[in-house]
């Protein structure tokens, strides 16, 4: 993709004289300008070049832009002046005007003069009274309005300064005094210094690390792939100076590996700058720490770090490592954890590392320590290597498998040949299974150099595929190597034709030929006496044949199971089990599968394979948000993203899905944000199935927002997407009503009765009984109203709502009302539109979709031209009321559910709710609460 197509998917960065391309700092500074207006102190508090001058410096202008100060004095301490007393104040007083110091009383004036050295006699020792009051007298001087203390790094302030500030800013009131402290602190309180000034209760503002989606949008507009972005954020920590140096590098120095590997130069040294901040003591503890594998204080202080509770306490108030809940301590950036392992020499780290092994608790911790230690090969230890790894697979430590077995074969002598090539075979497997391609390729590069026999060879280069995600396009000089490799072996054969499935879906979306090479693979293995391996095949082919809309696909997949193949056995996303899940949430058996899913997500866990673990997480993230429970939906997406974070996986499918909770209940913004992203790396990764996914959440979103133009636009490239991967089944990928929608929205009416006739005309009664059927009567819905026909479309959206309703899908029955209610608006039958509002807002609620709630509540607003009712108790939404009503009359929950179309888990989970609110516990305590209202 070029970059400015890639530019386009991404949102505007902020206007104005400084720009701030991530997220967290405009938020920052947003609710900086207006807390410095409203209260008139504000103090930014981040450790070392984590942003705060840049931060500083964007406040100052904005509030001069808006005409909150008249003038801005600086002040910028540096380490030094702090043995320098009054320094900073000096430094301010230079900054006036000499007239103005020419006006003060006569000791205010000549304490002042001594200071900037305007008199014969300089003071030796200026009067702390007088130069308080000199500097308080200057600052309330009368302008045309109040003057912006800015003081970046208070840190360094002398103790002097510190106090006369101090005083100045408690003697005079925000309105004639603002004032922006910046100091170096990553702790949770106010800073010692920034407290000296402001007090203890002054509003902060915290430097947060750059988001994942920040690196994305930062790289891009490097003209670099957003698909690195969890890589350089993992190695940087989201760090914004960081996070620029290894941009630049990058962009200096093109990459040969992807990801790039960590550049030299001024990444390492920026890092080591940041470290340098601590003390030498403090240094030589984090050398220590940064050796171990799961580091913990007690660890630390048992291999020679007596002082390292204080050390740890200063690492943190710096921002560099940061502590866990069980004790355990990291650093927040891989390039400070490898400046910190620089610092020492080769023979301080191998007496750091026997002192681990000799200190650790965890007996596989012991052993890496011990293998690092070595200075020649030692059989005894590399069997014991083995053994660990054995022990870290089944704790699901796929990556720390994999490693030790690669220390292993270094420690292993080399006439043990068949000993190394075994290790290098397994420790492939377990990278693959751990995501990491960089083992994957160092154990596959060893292999090849020791001459392995073909099948330890292709394994290792299938491993190397597999950790690449869904970055296959870039594979195919490894999967041309292994087919070379397989000669004629079926089952090595049969293992690439797999990987040749997967691809063709992938990237090229040929799924016709995917399940070609899926059916290969499945008669390869049978011939190779392989029975895992052909349950896989069959499993892609009978996703294939899903897709395509192929009738064998039931029976296809029937087969594979009944190989009686276990999931784990094979990887859970290959396996058969999976894809019958993934064919329950196509079919809105969403019972069926989020109780399969919790079965699967354990084995995931302890299996410890990433890209399994992210699926699993990626699948319940979906099924709750279909299924009404979207605040666990977020938790599930947001899970799934960590593991791809930290695994290093394809960013696109994580993405996809947070956009996909964020759009059911995060925030529409949110959503858009990350579908953005989404759409941009998969397309840089050519993975065409989570481009058109991520720009589906894309359009919608524009859709129901208002944005009609661009929704057309989005959702007619889905469509464009899915015609040319020859997609069939119109329930794995619901966009046709979506698209019909838009058009009908847009004027287009009959561009979208064509789409409609050809969806009716392809959509069978099974597809229909999905919650496809519903959409489809919802999208014809808009049609007919647009074409004025009223009456049918209100009819249309009853019985899709209806529809909704008895599949458990509440986030699209409320979407349903509020386009019935927006219909009879649009026929001037507010009362009618309000009670659908008020019915949407209640499902909508029970949902937890908070973004759809919000647009129902304004809609109810200007509705009614105003912007909240009073004649309803304190706490009580409108539609709570109005359920709340009916049932302190009499009515059952039944009757309300009848009453007001809604099911009745609806109408409990408002009562729940009014229960709370008013604090009671009873129908009769309820009819009690309401009696001045009904």
């Amino acid at each position: 993709m070029t970059r400015n197509r890639a530019l386009a998917l991404l949102p505007a960065p902020a206007a104005g004289p400084v720009q701030l391309p991530w997220s967290t700092v405009r938020e920052q500074l947003s609710l900086g300008g207006e807390t410095l207006r409203e209260r008139g102190r504000v103090v930014i508090l981040g450790p070392w070049g984590s942003g705060r001058t840049t931060l500083l410096q964007a406040l100052a202008e904005q509030v001069r832009a808006d005409g909150a100060v008249a003038r801005t004095l600086w002040v910028t301490p540096r380490s030094g002046d702090r043995a320098l007393p009054f320094s900073a104040v000096t430094q301010l007083l230079a900054a006036l005007p000499p007239q103005e110091t020419a006006a003060l009383a006569g000791g205010q004036r000549a304490a002042v003069e001594g200071l900037l050295r305007r008199t014969g006699r300089p003071l030796p020792c200026p009067d702390p009274i007088a130069v308080r009051l000199a500097l308080t007298a200057l600052l309330r001087v009368e302008r045309a309005g109040p003057v912006l203390l800015a003081v970046d790094g208070c840190q360094w302030l002398d103790e002097a300064s510190a106090d006369t500030f101090g005083h100045v800013l408690q003697a005079l009131p925000p309105h004639l005094l603002k004032a922006v402290v910046t100091e170096r602190s990553a702790g949770t309180g106010t800073g010692p210094a920034a407290r000296t000034l402001c007090g203890d209760h002054v509003a902060r503002l915290r430097m947060a690390p750059l988001t994942v989606e920040d690196v994305a949008g930062l790289l891009v507009r490097h003209g670099l792939s957003g698909r690195w972005a969890a890589h350089v954020h993992r190695h940087c920590g989201g760090h914004p100076l960081l996070v620029q140096a290894m941009a630049d590098a990058i962009v200096e120095h093109p990459p040969r590996s992807q990801p790039p590997l960590p550049p030299p130069g001024r990444v390492q040294e920026l890092a080591a700058m940041w470290l340098a901040t601590l003390p030498a003591d403090s240094r030589r503890t984090l050398a220590t720490m940064a050796l171990a594998e799961a580091p913990t204080a007690r660890l630390l202080r048992r291999s020679g770090c007596p002082e390292v509770d204080a050390h740890l306490e200063e690492a943190c108030e710096a921002g560099i490592v940061t502590n866990g809940p069980r004790g355990e301590v990291a650093f927040v950036a891989g390039a400070l954890r490898d400046a910190a392992h620089r610092a020492g020499n080769r023979s301080t780290r191998l007496a750091a590392h026997r002192a681990l092994a000799a200190s650790a608790e965890d007996p596989v911790h012991a052993v890496r320590h011990e293998l690092l230690a070595l200075d020649a090969p030692d059989a005894e230890p590399a069997r014991r290597g083995q053994e660990a790894a054995q022990w870290a697979r089944d704790g699901g430590a796929r990556a720390l498998a994999a490693e030790l077995l690669l220390l292993a074969v270094e420690s292993t002598p080399v006439e043990l040949r068949e000993e190394r090539l075994r290790r290098l075979t397994t420790s492939a497997g377990d990278a693959a299974a751990a995501g990491r391609g960089d083992l994957a390729l160092r154990a596959a590069d060893a292999l090849a150099a020791a001459r392995a026999d073909a099948k330890d060879q292709v394994t290792a280069l299938l491993a190397v595929v597999d950790a690449g995600g869904q970055a296959m396009v870039e594979m195919d000089e490894v999967l041309a190597r292994a087919r070379d490799l397989a000669g004629q072996d079926p089952a090595l054969l049969g293992a690439v034709e797999l990987r040749i499935a997967i691809r063709h879906n992938v990237c090229h979306g040929r799924p016709h030929l995917a399940r070609l090479a899926a059916q290969r693979a499945a008669l390869l293995a049978r011939r190779g006496a392989d029975p895992h391996l052909e349950a896989v095949a069959l499993t892609m082919r009978a996703r294939m044949e899903r897709i395509t809309g192929h009738p064998a696909a039931s029976r296809t997949l029937a087969r594979a199971l009944a190989s009686g193949v276990a999931a784990e056995s094979v990887g859970i996303r290959h396996s058969p089990q999976y894809l019958a899940v993934r064919h329950a949430v196509f079919d809105d058996r969403l019972d069926r599968a989020r109780t399969d899913l919790m079965h699967l997500l354990p084995v995931a866990e302890r299996t410890g394979d990433a890209e399994d673990l992210e699926e699993v997480l990626r699948s319940l993230a979906e099924v709750d948000a279909r299924a009404g429970d979207c605040g666990r939906a977020l938790g599930w997406g947001a899970r799934a993203m960590e593991v791809c974070v930290r695994a290093g996986l394809s960013l696109g499918p994580a993405w996809y899905t947070t956009a996909l909770t964020e759009a059911a209940g995060g925030g529409f913004h949110r959503a858009a944000e990350q579908a953005r992203l989404g759409a941009l790396v998969s397309r840089e990764e050519h993975d065409l199935v989570f481009t058109s996914r991520n720009l589906l959440v894309l359009g919608t979103v524009q859709l129901v927002t208002g944005d009609v133009a661009r929704a057309v636009e989005t959702l007619t490239e889905v469509a464009r997407l899915e015609g040319d991967q020859e997609v069939h089944d119109l329930t794995m990928l619901r966009w046709q009503p979506e698209v019909i929608e838009a058009l009908a929205s847009a004027a287009r009416p009959d561009e979208a009765r064509h789409l409609l006739e050809r969806l009716r005309a392809a959509a069978d009664d099974r597809v229909l009984a999905t919650g496809l059927g519903g959409a489809v009567a919802r999208s014809e819905a808009v049609c007919r109203a647009a074409l004025g026909a009223t009456d049918e479309a209100v009819e249309l959206l009853e019985g899709a709502a209806a529809h909704f309703r008895a599949l458990n899908l509440p986030v699209e029955e409320g979407r349903t009302y509020l386009t019935q209610g927006r219909v009879e608006r649009g026929r001037r039958r507010h009362a009618a539109a309000r009670t659908l509002w008020q019915r949407a807002t209640l499902v909508f609620e029970s949902a937890g979709a908070h973004p759809w709630t919000a647009m129902t509540t304004e809609l109810l607003q200007r509705l009614e031209g105003t912007c909240a009712r009073t004649d309803t108790p304190a706490g009580l939404t409108e539609a709570e009321h109005h359920v709340a009503a009916m049932v302190a009359a009499g009515a059952s929950n039944q009757d309300v559910a009848r009453r007001l179309f809604l099911s009745v888990k609806t109408v409990e989970a408002t009562l729940s709710r009014v229960y709370r609110k008013l604090d009671i516990r009873s129908r009769t305590q309820l009819t009690t609460a309401l009696q001045p209202m009904v």
